[in-house]
């Protein structure tokens, strides 16, 4: 979400509405991949807690008529429709792709994001921020992604580890960003 507001730098808390339901959807939408009990259980956690900064834009922009359930259907009901059922498909695909195959690669990035700006437009530029600044995180590490998919290959810096030291700090750094990039979308 820090990659979203550093992108997109919402100036009002009506921009900033999609900047975090965007965000928080593309943040971790690429770990509906997870395989192992602990992936899925850390992804877990971290998607209910996405969703809901989701849902709270969403409801907050409800209350306030910011604009983003006005733009749902900006391109006709049947665009509209077909961005759910195509993000829909592609999510369930991605899902049995295998870690860090479909999911992670700069495909899905443009299909998902193509679908969800049929649905909500200003959550599709955020959505991709998020979206490659997670891909990015996780090509730091000694597990390859598969940019390029369908492509066999897979690329990884190989600096550290997902589960140790090196991801609670760059969680913590990007937490911290995020607020700061909140506080100067505020001034």
């Amino acid at each position: 979400m820090a990659a979203a507001f550093s992108i997109v730098r919402p100036g009002t808390v009506a921009e900033a509405l999609p900047v975090i339901a965007g965000g928080a959807l593309g943040c971790l939408i690429c770990d509906l991949d997870c395989e192992n009990k602990s992936e899925k259980s850390d992804s877990s956690r971290w998607r209910v807690v996405m969703a809901l900064a989701a849902a709270a834009a969403l409801i907050e922009d409800h209350l306030l008529d910011a604009g983003m359930w006005r733009s749902l259907g900006h391109c006709g009901k049947y665009l509209c429709f077909a961005g759910i059922a195509g993000f829909v498909i592609i999510c369930i695909f991605a899902g049995g792709s295998g870690h860090r195959g479909f999911s992670h690669s700069l495909l899905a990035m443009a299909l998902e994001t193509a679908c969800l700006w049929l649905i909500f437009p200003a959550a599709a530029l955020p959505f991709a921020a998020a979206f490659m600044s997670h891909v990015l995180l996780d090509m730091m590490n000694k597990r390859s992604v598969r940019l390029f998919y369908p492509a066999k290959k897979g690329f990884c810096f190989g600096w550290f580890y997902a589960d140790r030291l090196a991801n609670k700090v760059i969680t913590a750094c990007g937490t911290v960003w995020l607020i700061v990039a909140i506080i100067i979308c505020r001034l």
